[in-house]
């Protein structure tokens, strides 16, 4: 890589000259300054970041810590949504892969605090709880789609009360009264908000929750994660009262539901509502019919991190962000004989 020597060698002129051009000194002749700009062209030669910031003149670096999110289709537009605010704010951004192990995180952190970056993003998989050993009284930490058991860095989370909240209440307007929750792993954080999202929706409906339909949809007995979903319908179909809809713990169940639902002889919508979560567009568009779902808000959760980021928003807070109730063809009244 070109340096600036060779830049000052080729511009016939000082390094001296060339570190003024370069901190913005205006006492240098207009002709002095064009060589030297048309020397670092030709050279391919790019002032260091890091030198530029520890002269006092801060490019702006944001970094983002990620959780396999870089290979996640839908949890991606996180990344999309911090790219694109640093595009408009003209910054940096820099990205790293920690693989959800706390050492990686850890040398990601020092490698990110080296280059001078303004602030760092934590961003996961999905939203849960994670443990943060470093202290961050300089460059800040930003928490997206996770959070801490105490508050302590600017935390961003998706309202996944409020998305099952909307998406059981589109039911019931419909209609429906009879309706399961096929949820996901019952320790998780999203299953947790959105059951109190759904019991929320079903109260000011005056709908009785029948704990018999709020099923567990998921295991890890098996490498199949869907491999129960075959008695749990055939269970909660059997019912005498059966239910005229099921709300699934994510697009992906839906998909699985689907398949198995119309195998035992049903029609979707006409006999049965189905309602996912994610809006996991590769799968919610393209199902036949096609998917009444709920958004994360993944997109403006990662716009509003990086606009923490570059604003140096240090304080501890919360922002939860609601998604979107998505409504396609996958939900209508329900069936009457």
């Amino acid at each position: 890589m070109a340096s600036i020597k060779d830049v000052a060698v080729k511009a016939n002129v000082s390094v001296k000259t060339v570190s003024r051009i370069l901190s913005g000194y205006q006492g240098v002749s207009a002709k002095t300054k064009d060589n030297v700009l048309r020397a670092m062209e030709e050279l391919e030669y790019y002032p260091s970041a890091a030198a530029q910031a520890l002269r006092g003149q801060e490019k702006g670096i944001v970094s983002v810590i990620t959780e396999k999110l870089t290979t996640t289709p839908d949890a991606f537009e996180i990344i999309a949504g911090i790219q694109a605010e640093c595009e408009k704010q003209g910054k940096l951004l820099m990205i790293g892969e920690s693989g959800g192990k706390p050492a990686s995180f850890a040398k990601l952190v020092d490698d990110f605090r080296r280059h001078r970056s303004q602030a760092i993003i934590y961003a996961t998989l999905y939203h849960r709880e994670v443990k943060i050993e470093q202290s961050f009284n300089h460059c800040p930490l930003i928490l997206v789609n996770c959070f801490e058991k105490t508050l302590r860095h600017p935390t961003i989370v998706p309202d996944d009360s409020q998305g099952l909240y909307d998406a059981t209440k589109s039911l019931l307007q419909a209609g429906h009264r009879r309706i399961a929750y096929l949820t996901l792993f019952e320790e998780m954080r999203a299953t947790q908000l959105r059951k109190r999202g759904f019991e929320k929706a079903m109260l000011e409906a005056d709908v009785p929750v029948d704990p018999n339909l709020i099923i567990e949809g998921v295991c890890t007995v098996s490498d199949d994660e869907f491999s129960k979903l075959p008695d749990v319908l055939r269970n909660i179909m059997a019912l005498q009262d059966r239910p005229t809809a099921i709300l699934c713990g994510n697009d992906k169940m839906a998909m699985r539901i689907y398949m198995l639902i119309r195998r035992m002889g049903y029609k979707i919508p006409e006999t049965i509502s189905i309602v996912g979560y994610d809006n996991y567009k590769l799968i919610a568009e393209n199902l036949l019919p096609r998917l009444t779902t709920v958004s994360l808000p993944y997109f403006r959760m990662g716009e509003l991190a990086a606009k923490l980021a570059i604003d140096k928003i240090i304080e501890p807070r919360e922002e939860i962000v609601c998604g979107d109730l998505i409504m396609r063809d996958s939900l209508s009244a329900p069936y009457k004989a």
